[in-house]
C-alpha cells in the first residue's frame, strides 16, 4: 500500500501541477520531451507543457524535479549540450587538431609504411597512376608484408608529419573566438519525463475520482475534511487519521461517516487485513456510518467481512459509475430550524420539513430474528448512505428508569439503528440520564404526557 497524502496535499495546492498531472493522465500530454532552442537562455524548451501552463522553462523545471524527486515523474536522458565555459554560448564549431603541434592539417585514412626507406604517409599520397608509388624515394611497392605494411587507419599531420591513432578535438566558440580542449567544455544533460507507472492509480484517483466524490459529498450538504485528525474523543484516547470525515448537521441529529480509502499500486486485492485496520479504528472513533473506497478491488473475503461489518464499500470501477449516475444538483444548503417540541403531530412536521420519510409503529426484524416495533421510524437517503433515526416514545408516572432506557437501547442495536431519539415524559433518572448520553440516545424531556398522543 501506497501513502502520500503530503505530496498529493502539495499538488492540490498548485493549480500548475494539477493542471499537468491531469494532461498526462488523460494522455494529452504523453513522455515531455525538451527541443532544442538556442535563441532562448537554456538554449532548450519544453514547448508542450510551457504552452499548457503559460509558464517559462525556468517555471517548469522545478515542477518537473519536484515531481521526480517524489517518484511521480521518471526522467530519462534525452540529450547533452556543451557550451563555452567563458561566455556559455552554444555556438560551437569542433575541429581536429595534431596532438603534437597543434594543428589542424590533419587527414584521417589507412597509414603505409614503406620498408626501403621508412616512409610513412596516407595510402592517398602514395597512389599515382593506379599504384603504389613512394612519395620520397620514387619506388613501386607492390606486396603487402615484403614492400610495405599498413599500420591502420590513423590521423597524420601535414604540418610536423606526426602520426597518431586519434585526434586532438578543439572547440571553437563562435560567439567570443576562444579555442578551447574538450575536457573544458561545460554540459548541460537534458532530461525527458514521465509518469511513473506504479503511482497512476493513486493520482488518477486522488486528481479524478476523489475529486468528483468529495464535490458529490459537498453538493449533498456535508462538511468534508481531508486527513482530519482526531483523538480526544476516541475511546482507546488514540489519534487516529481519517482519510476523509464528512459530516451532516441538519439541525436535529448530527450525521458523521468515516470515509477510509485504500489503494493498491500494482493492482493486487485488496485483503482483510486493511479492512480489519479501518474497521478497528471507525469502531474507536465510535463512527458507524463506515465507507471504504477500494483500488483496484477487494478480496471475496474481504468483501464478506466488510458486508458483515457494514461497512459501504465502493471498488474502482463501482465508484465511477456511481459518480456517472449521480444527478448533478446545486450545492444543497442544509436548512437548520432550532428545534422545540410541541407536539407529537408538529414534531412528525418538524422531520418531514427535513426530508425524512416517517413510519409510526414501524415493525422491524432485528439481527436476532425478533420483531420489533418502534414508536417513529424517520430516514432518508441521499443516493450515497441511508440515515434511519429510531425514536421511542416513553411515558410514566415518575422519572424513566434505566432499565426502560436500557431496553430501547438492546431493541435499537438488535434492529442496527445507531441514532436514537427518546421521547420521555417526565424525565430520566439521573442513572439513566447518565446510561443515556454514554448510549449516545438524544432525549427530549416532555412536560406534559398529553403532548405525545
Amino acid at each position: 500500500m501506497i501513502e502520500m497524502a503530503e505530496l498529493v496535499h502539495t499538488i492540490k495546492q498548485d493549480s500548475n501541477v494539477i493542471k499537468l498531472m491531469g494532461g498526462m493522465l488523460a494522455g494529452n500530454v504523453g513522455e515531455v520531451k525538451p527541443t532544442l532552442d538556442l535563441t532562448t537562455e537554456l538554449c532548450f524548451t519544453y514547448p508542450l507543457i510551457e504552452s499548457l501552463l503559460g509558464m517559462a522553462t525556468q517555471e517548469v523545471m522545478p515542477i518537473l524535479e519536484l515531481l521526480t524527486n517524489e517518484d511521480i515523474l521518471e526522467k530519462h536522458f534525452h540529450d547533452k549540450l556543451l557550451f563555452c565555459p567563458y561566455c556559455r554560448s552554444p555556438n560551437l564549431r569542433p575541429s581536429l587538431r595534431c596532438p603534437k603541434c597543434g594543428s589542424r592539417n590533419i587527414a584521417k585514412g589507412r597509414v603505409l609504411e614503406h620498408f626501403s626507406c621508412g616512409n610513412i604517409g596516407l595510402e592517398d599520397e602514395y597512389m599515382a597512376a593506379g599504384k603504389y608509388i613512394c612519395s620520397k624515394c620514387k619506388k613501386e611497392f607492390r606486396f603487402l608484408g615484403t614492400d610495405y605494411r599498413s599500420l591502420g587507419v590513423n590521423h597524420k599531420c601535414h604540418s610536423c608529419g606526426e602520426v597518431s591513432s586519434k585526434a586532438a578535438l578543439k572547440w571553437q566558440c563562435l560567439k567570443c573566438s576562444l579555442f578551447f580542449a574538450d575536457g573544458e567544455a561545460k554540459e548541460a544533460i537534458l532530461y525527458s519525463y514521465r509518469i511513473n507507472d506504479e503511482k497512476r492509480p493513486l493520482l488518477d484517483f486522488e486528481l479524478g475520482l476523489k475529486v468528483r466524490f468529495i464535490e458529490f459529498l459537498k453538493n449533498q450538504g456535508y462538511e468534508v475534511t481531508e486527513k482530519a485528525k482526531i483523538g480526544i474523543t476516541t475511546k482507546s484516547g488514540a489519534e487516529h487519521t481519517l482519510d476523509i470525515m464528512a459530516r451532516l448537521d441538519d439541525g436535529f441529529i448530527v450525521y458523521t461517516i468515516g470515509i477510509g480509502i485504500v489503494i493498491d499500486s500494482h493492482g493486487e486485492e485488496i485483503g482483510l487485513e486493511e479492512i480489519f485496520k479501518f474497521d478497528d479504528k471507525a469502531y474507536d472513533l465510535g463512527i458507524h456510518d463506515k465507507v471504504l473506497l477500494v483500488i483496484p478491488r477487494l478480496s471475496p473475503e474481504a468483501k464478506q467481512f466488510a458486508k458483515r461489518q457494514r461497512i459501504k464499500t465502493f471498488e474502482n470501477k463501482d465508484l465511477e459509475t456511481f459518480l456517472d449516475s449521480a444527478i448533478p444538483a446545486a450545492r444543497r444548503q442544509v436548512k437548520k430550524e432550532p428545534f422545540k417540541f410541541e407536539t407529537k403531530a408538529k414534531f412528525l412536521e418538524y422531520l418531514k420539513n427535513l426530508h425524512y420519510k416517517v413510519e409510526e409503529k414501524a415493525k422491524v426484524r432485528g439481527r436476532s430474528k425478533a420483531e420489533h416495533t418502534l414508536d417513529i421510524m424517520a430516514y432518508k437517503g441521499d443516493g450515497f448512505v441511508t440515515h434511519t433515526i429510531g425514536i421511542g416514545i416513553i411515558i410514566a408516572k415518575d422519572r424513566i428508569s434505566l432499565d426502560t432506557v436500557s431496553s430501547f437501547d438492546t431493541k435499537a442495536y438488535d434492529i442496527g439503528i445507531h441514532d436514537k431519539v427518546m421521547l420521555a415524559s417526565p424525565g430520566l433518572k439521573p442513572e439513566a440520564n447518565r446510561f443515556a448520553q454514554q448510549q449516545r440516545i438524544k432525549v427530549i424531556e416532555v412536560d406534559d404526557p398529553t403532548k405525545l398522543a
